[in-house]
Parts: C-alpha cells; structure tokens; sequence
C-alpha cells in the first residue's frame, strides 16, 4: 500500500516538472549583461628578439636627421637603402612600413627603431646598430628622463640666480660716454658709413674738413 502511495505521488509530480520553465527564460536577461562586459582576455607580451647587427632588420636603416620640435618631441629623418633609398620621417610612436619609432635622443644623437620583436638603436654619427631589449630600452628612457630632469632644475636654477642678480654697471657714464660717441662718430664718418644721430661740433667738423672727408 505505501509503495503504491509513492507511485502515485510520482505520478502527479512529473507533469508539474515537465512544465516547469528551463534555463531558457533568463537568457534574455544576460544578453543584456547586467553584470557588465567581461574583462579582455590579457594580451600576452610580444617576446624579445635579440639579433646581430649583420641580420638586423636596421642594417639597411640610416639615421639621417634628427631635431626637436615643440613641446619636447623629437622627429628623425630616417633612410632605407632596401627600398631604393626612400627617406622618410617618424616622431615617437610613429611607423612606417612596419617600423616603429619607439624612442630618440636629440643629445646622444641616436633612435631606438622597432619591427615585430626586434628593436635596435641606431645612432646619427657612425651609424652603428645595437640591439636592445625592452627591459633594457625602459631602463635607458628613466635614465634619461632622469638626466633631462636635472638639466632642466639646473637651467632653472641658473635663470634663477641671474634674475636677482643686479643689472652691470655701464663702463662709460657722462662727459666719457660723450667723448667716446664723438670719437666713434668721426670712424663711422671716415668709413663712409651712415653717421650716428649725434650733431658734430666745430671742431670735428673742422678736423673730417682737413682730413679730406667733408668739403669746406
């Protein structure tokens, strides 16, 4: 009697769970990403190649130019001997035909060049290449930010102290600045050069008179 009971039970139940709604009627739902969107997956880091000078993709890269323009930046002018000597121009950042201007340095007069894996520093005057790796490039831009840093809390500094200075006293002051514009007045005059604004006396102009400079 009691296992029939059970039966029954079981009976009445499965039409009820065969009824009951699935998963289905929440995707809806998390199509609209209540949560929000899922982080990106991680990009692995590009992995370093370290290769001779003779088979560096920079071997037939010359460095031809390199200046600053505003704010700092640095743009370097750059030939490819590969492709019929084209000439071209990067600022950091920049690329062309896959290669990369990750960094330049206008006082040791050198580009830091990247393609795929690879990076090289190429330098202006001799045209030497030296491969490099990242670790190896970021240790040498906080170097140099570093150094900059300094210059610049130097030149500040200099300005600085050049402001408070008091302004030189003039060497010549009064009737010896007078004497001195006559006296430079006449050479001027001798020269044939358009004379200062400064009237000549009787006497000067008796003296360029005997001279042969001014007429009677």
């Amino acid at each position: 009697m009691k296992a029939l009971f059970i039966l029954l039970l079981i009976g009445l139940a499965a039409p009820a769970l065969a009824s009951t709604p699935g998963f289905e009627r929440y995707e809806v739902i998390l199509d609209r990403m209540p949560f929000g969107v899922p982080p990106p997956e991680p990009v692995a880091p590009r992995p370093a190649v370290v290769t001779s000078p003779q088979q560096s993709f920079a071997r037939t890269i010359r460095l031809s130019a390199i200046y600053e323009i505003a704010d700092g930046d640095i743009r370097v002018g750059l030939i490819d001997s590969s492709n019929q000597n084209e000439s071209f121009f990067l600022s950091v950042g920049e690329s062309h035909r896959d290669i990369e201007l990750i960094s330049a340095s206008f006082e040791e007069e050198e580009a830091v060049l990247r393609r795929g894996g690879e990076m090289a520093i190429i330098k202006l005057a001799d045209g030497q290449i030296e491969a490099i790796t990242q670790q190896q490039h970021q240790e040498r831009v906080a170097a140099r930010q570093s150094s900059y840093e300094e210059r610049r809390r130097a030149r500040r500094e200099e300005m600085e102290r050049r402001r408070a200075e008091p302004p030189p006293e003039p060497r010549l002051t009064g009737e010896e600045l007078e004497e001195h514009l006559r006296e430079y007045q006449m050479d001027v005059i001798r020269q044939g050069l358009p004379p200062l604004p400064i009237p000549l006396t009787p006497e000067m102009d008796a003296q360029l008179v005997e001279e042969g400079i001014l007429e009677p």
